[in-house]
């Protein structure tokens, strides 16, 4: 995360994404900081360590890919039925934001909240009780999150085509957020990461060299 930070400060890249992003240099330091404890208290509950011996690469890589590619594939053909405009940062400075993007908003929205709410409401309130029940409620909280602030964002912006295309985009968000979650709980923190990064590889960096 650090890395791409420096890299599009050094070169001046000025994007919309970058401008409006929240990866100050504070943000990404916090969001590493309690990263780094959430994944130490990720195994106190129920979630597979990184290279947790019961998952396989297969688990940790092939899957996640061939899922992130799919996810992608849908977002170029939404990003077409919107007819959206080139919204993405240029290649070459897409790789280093993206990148860094990619693991601090896993980081953000997946990690640290669904950790410390599964360990704050089963390891310290119900004492280690209902652990996967307490999952299941907070994965779909945590999934909620985007898809309500992208639909409402886009709606006072005039965006949205109908309600049903609107109904359909937030399912649709809510699933992109409880995909990495689910391979979180079932492989460990790696998986959610390469479904992120090869979602963006495709819709934010392949796609936009070769459409427009």
């Amino acid at each position: 995360m650090l890395l791409g930070k420096a890299i599009w400060t050094y070169f001046g890249v000025d994007h919309p994404i970058v401008q409006n992003w929240t990866g100050s240099w504070a943000a990404i330091i916090l969001a590493a900081f309690f990263g780094f404890i959430a994944i130490k208290l990720a195994g106190q509950t129920g979630f597979p360590d990184i290279w947790d011996e019961n998952a396989s690469n297969k688990h940790r890589f092939l899957y996640p890919v061939l899922l992130g590619f799919g996810f992608a594939i849908i977002e170029i053909l939404v990003g077409l039925a919107m007819d959206l405009p080139n919204i993405h940062v240029p290649f070459p400075f897409s790789i280093p934001v993206y990148l860094s993007g990619g693991i601090f908003l896993e980081i953000l929205y997946h990690l640290i909240p669904t950790v410390f709410l599964v360990w704050l409401a089963s390891n310290v309130l119900l004492k280690g009780k209902r652990q996967e029940e307490v999952f299941v409620v907070v994965a779909v909280l945590a999934s909620l999150w985007e898809p309500a602030m992208q639909i409402t964002g886009m709606y006072r912006m005039g965006m949205l085509l109908s309600i049903i295309f609107g109904a359909g985009l937030f399912i649709f968000i809510f699933a992109g957020n409880l995909i990495p979650i689910t391979l979180f709980r079932k492989y460990g923190f790696l998986a959610p990461v390469v479904w992120r990064l090869t979602d963006y590889s495709l819709w934010h960096v392949i796609w936009p060299m070769i459409y427009y």
